[in-house]
């Protein structure tokens, strides 16, 4: 179950990874708080909204890029001064919250440099991905790609709970501030790490500049489309992200505090499920990481998390919010370390960030989603929209699934984990 902390670099970049990860949420929903408290109810949920379709346009914008790059330099050098630079931007952020918070004098900068912060997010998400790989060695990638993820979610419950008493305590922009602390935590661990990647040189083309660049996307978008079953996991992944993610997530505080009725201080209480729901996910991935059926995992995962996004939106009450919240993290942890697992294990190294930079770009998109589902939100309310996109989603995996029986097929033999003469270091 454990295995893959006994590679000295990967227990580095775990644990610079968890403290990033434990003071996330403290980010994400300062950012919503700061912005319903500074704008009118006439436009507070598309502003919102707008708070990750910035996100998911950074995103789409150098996801592809970012994919390129983690193939062609040291992955951890490239993470180094992709969290440097988040960390700094971060910083902007809450100075900009603390010191401009009249409306609507502070929110053409809170944007722009939410963007920029969330393009540099995109090289680093595809680049750290594709280190594990390298760190680990094919037999133990599923165990490190669960073990992160539980790990991620070990400390969310309690930030989550107490995300609410900080923000309502120190108010959003100090929070955000705080938030900020965890890329100092990653950068750290970086640094103390000693692996270094490979970097697979072509000779017949240049190292450096826009033709290299868009060569090597072409070739990740080439791979990614003539590779069936890795295509359609993305379109499956992105198909739950686009639907439910930017209700459940990106507008689940704004319905849980104005449609529930749940005070700011106590978000956190009924938004605990969804991290109790997604560590519980996380370990059980963590404690069975051969199971070769992934691509079925996979598909039920999503389907569960259609059936709990349905229990979300259809009532709300605080029950349901709590109940829906639960299975809405295990559901989507499941669905989106499976579907890393399996693609990762699919895809060779020579184009490993690329292609994870594709699911990357494939999930901005889902991001940008939340802008028009805030705005059609903000017209015929969100008591309205949350369940007819919870039905929608059901309905279109559904067809997915039937249409695509390569996905739920999918499967890694246990035999194929080993390559002869591969190891780790210790």
């Amino acid at each position: 179950m454990f295995a893959p902390l006994r590679v000295r670099d990967f227990r580095l970049l775990f644990a610079g990874m968890v403290i990033g990860q434990m003071l996330m949420p403290l980010q994400f929903i300062a950012q919503i708080i700061w912005v319903q408290q500074s704008a009118s109810e006439e436009v507070r949920i598309v502003l919102v909204g707008l708070i990750a379709a910035v996100r998911g346009a950074g995103m789409i914008t150098f996801g592809l890029y970012g994919g390129a790059l983690a193939d062609r330099f040291d992955r951890r050098l490239l993470l180094i001064v992709t969290q440097s630079s988040v960390l700094a931007l971060n910083l902007l952020v809450a100075a900009v919250m603390i010191l401009a918070a009249s409306y609507p004098l502070g929110l053409a900068p809170f944007y722009i440099l939410t963007f920029m912060a969330s393009a540099l997010a995109a090289i680093d998400a595809p680049t750290r991905q594709a280190l594990v790989p390298d760190i680990l060695g094919r037999r133990l990638t599923p165990g490190g790609i669960a073990l992160n993820s539980a790990g991620g979610q070990i400390a969310l419950p309690a930030a989550m709970f107490f995300a609410g008493y900080m923000i309502d305590a120190l108010g959003p922009g100090m929070a955000y501030a705080v938030g900020s602390l965890g890329h100092v935590a990653q950068v750290g661990a970086l640094l103390l790490m000693r692996h270094r990647t490979r970097v697979h040189a072509r000779a017949d083309r240049p190292e450096t500049g826009l033709r290299r660049t868009i060569s090597d996307v072409r070739e990740g978008l080439v791979y990614t489309y003539n590779h069936a079953i890795v295509l359609w996991v993305i379109v499956l992944i992105v198909a739950m992200q686009g639907l439910g993610f930017p209700a459940v997530a990106n507008l689940g505080p704004t319905w849980i505090t104005t449609v529930v009725g749940v005070p700011v201080r106590h978000l956190g209480i009924v938004a605990v499920p969804w991290g109790v729901g997604a560590f519980l996910a996380s370990m059980t991935l963590t404690r069975f990481p051969l199971v070769e059926r992934k691509g079925l995992v996979v598909s039920l995962a999503v389907l569960g998390f259609g059936l709990f996004f349905v229990i979300f939106a259809i009532r709300p009450t605080v029950a349901f919010a709590m109940l829906g919240q639960f299975g809405i993290g295990a559901s989507m942890t499941t669905a989106q370390v499976s579907g890393t697992a399996l693609i990762q294990l699919l895809v060779p190294n020579e184009v490993r960030g690329r292609v994870m930079g594709v699911l990357h770009v494939n999930m901005g998109l889902a991001q940008l989603m939340t802008l028009p589902v805030a705005a059609l939100g903000q017209l015929i309310s969100l008591q309205v929209l949350f369940p007819i996109l919870a039905f929608s989603l059901l309905a279109v995996v559904s067809v997915i699934l039937f249409a695509r029986p390569a996905i739920w097929r999918a499967r890694v033999l246990q035999a194929e984990l080993a390559e002869p003469g591969e190891s780790a270091a210790l």
